[in-house]
């Protein structure tokens, strides 16, 4: 149903994904800062996780939920990726699609968590997108490829910092999954419902 880009072959994406981050263990005296530190943390606790033969991908994919969870504003980003449909969706719908989105984020890359084949996280520099958001520059080292352009989008919340995108190469995941997301519902007759019944199914051929 939907395409596969480019940067869902990234396998670091998904080992970014395997930890569960806790916000409060930093104290940096920027937003800036404290977006450096999460992505840092993120990217040597995954390559850690990654590496580590005792864990079954079973255990690792446990470790990515929890770290989807709580890392990112998955409130924001699925009301972000369903655009101008998330207003004329009922509040039933509203709360079905965040459901179903999270569960389709964690089927679409937890099939990457066992292809991990040595990827390394280069921690650039981070740069101010306004005054709640930065932008956390990285590459992704590849032992048998060129290195990937690894961008991550935090913002400073209530909660701690929360990543609201990853974009790799220049291509955004909210904005790749918002086109996406839109072609569906706009098809007549299809409508809210009609996505996330197709996310069901979606979900359930990568379960099986």
């Amino acid at each position: 149903m939907f395409t596969r880009r480019k940067f869902f072959q990234g396998t670091l994406i998904a080992a970014a994904m395997t930890v569960l981050f806790q916000p409060s263990a930093f104290a940096a005296e920027t937003k800036e800062q404290a977006a450096l530190a999460m992505v840092k943390a993120i990217g040597d606790e995954a390559v850690a996780t990654l590496a580590d033969k005792s864990l079954s991908e079973e255990q690792k994919q446990e470790r990515f939920e929890k770290f989807l969870d709580s890392s990112f504003d998955m409130k924001r980003i699925g009301r972000f990726v369903l655009g101008q449909y998330w207003r004329g969706a009922t509040g039933a719908e509203q709360t079905e699609f965040l459901n179903v989105f999270r569960d389709y984020m964690v089927t679409s890359y937890a099939e990457k968590i066992g292809s991990y084949s040595g990827e390394n996280l280069e921690i650039k520099d981070a740069t101010s997108l306004n005054d709640k958001e930065s932008l956390v520059h990285s590459v992704i080292v590849r032992p048998n490829g060129p290195p990937i352009k690894l961008d991550w989008r935090v913002r400073k919340t209530n909660d701690g910092e929360k990543i609201v995108d990853v974009i790799i190469e220049g291509i955004s995941m909210a904005q790749t999954h918002r086109s996406e997301f839109a072609s569906v519902v706009s098809q007549p007759g299809v409508g809210v419902e009609g996505l996330i019944n197709k996310l069901k199914e979606q979900i359930k051929t990568a379960s099986n």
